[in-house]
């Protein structure tokens, strides 16, 4: 290549660098890329604790709710599935089927409020339910355990779950009302 041809390629070259040092389309599209993974990474984040805020309120609620019958001896001789069913009925996050599938329950008589409990221990799988709805005055502690699928998985292990899923607990003391019956079951 001659000195005039190189002298010619170099400039060109120096005129397309140039061009392309002024040229600002895509810029946007590349600081998109960069800046949409964390974006929604927060945004799916906050939606994910937003939800799990919301449904441990609703299952505290829930739990509140389906104790007044137990203490007033409306429930008659409640079961597992009849605990189960009024607190499920009070949840609307969830449909019945699989709050009644990710439920547990203990309602369990004490001898006073500080007495022994029974032991549910962290692992959802492991926990026994029980109900006895105890008898006219009695101090009654009814315990909630609903495991909760945490949808994004980067929070799981954060928020203090395992595998992809939280327990949400939610429990309430209570004394029942003198109803009139020594068993709390009272038959039709």
């Amino acid at each position: 290549m001659s000195r005039p041809k190189l002298a010619s390629f170099c400039q060109q070259a120096r005129r397309a660098a140039g061009r392309f040092k002024r040229d600002r389309r895509g810029v946007s599209t590349i600081e998109f890329a960069f800046i949409i993974g964390p974006f929604l990474a927060i945004t799916l984040g906050t939606m994910e604790v937003a939800l799990i805020h919301l449904m441990r309120s609703s299952v505290s609620n829930a739990v509140e709710g389906a104790a007044r019958p137990i203490y007033t001896g409306a429930a008659g001789c409640a079961t597992i599935q009849t605990v189960k069913e009024e607190i499920c009925d009070r949840i609307s996050l969830k449909s019945e089927s699989a709050c009644m599938a990710n439920l547990k329950v203990i309602l369990e008589e004490l001898s006073d409020f500080d007495g022994n409990r029974m032991e549910a221990g962290t692992d959802f799988d492991a926990i026994t339910e029980a109900v006895d709805p105890g008898g006219s005055e009695s101090t009654m502690l009814l315990r909630t355990f609903y495991q909760w699928e945490v949808v994004f998985p980067l929070l799981a292990e954060s928020l203090g779950g395992n595998s992809g899923s939280l327990t949400l607990t939610a429990s309430t003391a209570f004394r029942n009302e003198p109803f009139g019956s020594d068993t709390g079951c009272q038959t039709p």
